[in-house]
């Protein structure tokens, strides 16, 4: 899971609906849980329509600190229509959506938008183990539009935080265009021995913004590869010894690009069938950085993450799910790349918690969220550095009337200290929320 997770996350933090905190519906996620259409797949083709329909208090739409007479509240309406189509065949098995997300602003109508996400997964698991007994294959895609920026993932049951553009970075409202793709390979070399691989690319683009941001926003793209050994130590254990590569670039900055690499050893324990825990720990060594950017020009300060540095590596992932209980709590420290103010490769440290729970009332369950994020400039002692510190939490219940239809009420805080040099963006939000989701099938 930790060397090839990048991949995964990509999918499960990019393709859902509302899933990013700061954008679309807070809490449409939780491993599927709230989503009606995510069914068990079976055999055969299966289409699945679904629709969402929300009405949430906003205490700050525009995603900025206070202004003298700027009301920033508001009473959203949502309507997120989608489909799920569904395949399982002897060749692969695929699960795909597509989706829209319409939103009417009761004071501000100038905000009014529909966005767009799709996400594709696909196993072709069956048609590779014709090939070589036991391997598995798989290849995911997401892509989303909204001007709403997200910053984390609420209810993120997958226990792995490593996506580069969602690790607390939070922007104004401004329209957001991002896909991310990877595939993933596990062939066993013996019955204890397997060689593991995973490509992952991805992209975020800036487009119109809505309101004034308090620094530039930066364009960037990054791909990775990584390429391992696992071996199986015993019924409860195994490790994994990788090697992984990156490279990060910005499309303003002309010569701020990055790249990282680095080893990493994970162990997994199975404590039970319910309890899993995953330990990573390793080492990258960043080189290049940054000559300048878009709204700073280079100098010796603004350049100091330059040159080259070695910095840690990895994580703890505990993945807890029985019948009435599905958790997780993850930690992560990686390097990712600053998207505002400045092109910087910055020293990041996720923390995520999440969790439904089904309660002694028939069909109600709770479901809670807590994310934490703080991204440092690496290797700077600059006035002008870039630094992040954010940290939000959701809770709420669930009530399902039929399989088909469920009610979701939920309230999200969320705080955000943005820093470059002497210009400091903070503010914070308070949303309420009532969704009401209805698949048909």
């Amino acid at each position: 899971m930790c060397t090839l997770g990048l991949v995964s996350v990509g999918h499960a933090q990019m393709g859902g609906m509302g899933g990013g905190m700061g954008g679309g519906i807070p809490g449409a996620n939780y491993g599927g849980a709230t989503d009606p259409s995510n069914v068990q797949m079976g055999g055969g083709f299966r289409v699945i329509p679904s629709i969402q329909v929300a009405e949430r208090y906003d205490s700050n739409v525009f995603f900025q600190a206070k202004v003298p007479g700027l009301d920033r509240s508001d009473y959203v309406t949502t309507v997120a229509p989608q489909i799920r189509g569904l395949y399982g065949g002897s060749a692969m098995t695929v699960n795909a959506t597509v989706g829209a997300n319409a939103e009417y602003y009761a004071k501000n109508t100038n905000f009014n938008y529909v966005g767009t996400h799709a996400a594709l997964s696909l196993d072709l698991s069956p048609m590779s183990n014709r090939l070589w007994e036991g391997m598995t294959f798989q290849v995911r895609d997401s892509f989303m539009y909204t001007p709403q920026p997200p910053s984390f993932l609420v209810g993120n049951q997958e226990g792995d935080t490593s996506n580069p553009f969602l690790n607390g970075q939070q922007v104004g409202r401004v329209s957001v265009t991002s896909n991310v793709v990877g595939a993933m390979v596990n062939a066993p070399l013996t019955q204890t021995l397997s060689l593991t691989g995973g490509y992952s690319y991805g992209f975020l683009r800036f487009g119109t913004s809505e309101v004034q941001q308090a620094g530039a926003l930066l364009n960037s793209s990054y791909q990775m590869f990584d390429v391992g050994m696992s071996m199986q130590l015993s019924l409860q254990d195994s490790v994994t010894l990788s090697y992984r590569e990156s490279s990060f670039k910005y499309e303003q900055a002309s010569g701020s690009s990055f790249t990282t690499r680095g080893g990493t050893l994970a162990w997994m324990h199975m404590f039970s069938p319910s309890v899993t825990l995953t330990s990573t720990a390793g080492v990258q060594v960043r080189e290049g950085g940054v000559v300048g950017s878009s709204s700073v020009p280079a100098t010796a300060s603004s350049s100091s993450g330059s040159g080259s540095s070695i910095t840690p590596t990895g994580g703890l992932a505990l993945i807890w799910k029985d019948r009435t209980t599905s958790l997780s709590m993850a930690y992560w420290v990686a390097i990712s790349p600053s998207y505002q103010f400045q092109a910087q490769p910055l020293l990041t440290n996720i923390v995520t918690f999440s969790v439904t729970q089904v309660t002694p009332i028939p069909q109600l369950v709770g479901v809670a969220s807590v994310n934490y994020g703080r991204g440092d400039e690496i290797g700077s002692n600059s006035v002008n550095a870039v630094s992040y510190t954010s940290y939000a939490a959701t809770g709420g219940v669930l009530y399902k009337f039929t399989p088909q239809t469920l009610l979701n009420l939920t309230y999200l805080y969320a705080n955000y200290d943005n820093q470059f040099g002497a210009t400091n963006n903070s503010f914070d939000r308070h949303v309420v929320s009532i969704i009401l989701a209805q698949a048909f099938y």
